[in-house]
């Protein structure tokens, strides 16, 4: 339904978008055109919700399979062209809820700054850099390879790279929502 609005909406270079997915208040305002510096400058946050699920090397039958319950928050700003914060933070929580822990990726620095960061017109982007990975406040994987992507304003993932996490996140990206787009 966002999508939707966003795609038959996107009439002018920049617009704000506002999307509330909480079950206790189910709103969706979308306000009109403004000027900004362009879609070179952006921000947007949202919520992480996804699940890992670790897949046995035979046998594989789902309800087996073991899973963590991620959720939490995570926030994006870009000025002219060069990322000025970017911060996760989200619970993983096991199924057998043992080893429940917080992790925390912060210090992003992106690859290459030859070219500027630009959100496209369907409000998508991808970048790759090192971030550091906490897991409740200390830093287990300094300057790991990481990507983070949003896709038509509404999909948010982050990918760690896997060597450089010791496997933690099973090969598998984060996933999450947008809830806010500023662009």
């Amino acid at each position: 339904m966002i999508a939707a609005a966003l795609n038959n909406y996107d009439q002018g270079s920049s617009d704000i978008l506002f999307a509330q997915s909480d079950q206790r208040n189910t709103t969706n305002v979308l306000s009109g055109p403004r000027k900004v510096e362009g879609r070179d400058s952006f921000s947007a946050t949202g919520q992480i919700s996804s699940l890992v699920i670790t897949v046995p090397d035979s046998d594989f039958n789902i309800s087996n399979a073991f899973k963590v319950i991620l959720t939490g928050e995570w926030n994006l700003s870009v000025r002219n062209g060069s990322v000025t914060n970017f911060d996760v933070n989200f619970l993983a929580s096991p199924m057998d809820g043992m080893g429940t822990h917080i992790h925390q990726i912060s210090n992003f620095m992106p690859y290459g700054n030859d070219m500027p960061i630009r959100l496209s017109e369907d409000k998508s982007v991808i970048i790759s850099g090192t971030a550091d990975i906490r897991i409740n406040g200390m830093i287990i994987w300094d300057k790991a390879d990481i990507s983070i992507s949003i896709s038509n304003g509404n999909i948010f993932n982050i990918d760690p790279d896997d060597r450089d996490t010791e496997n933690h996140f099973g090969d598998q990206q984060v996933y999450g929502i947008v809830t806010r787009l500023i662009s």
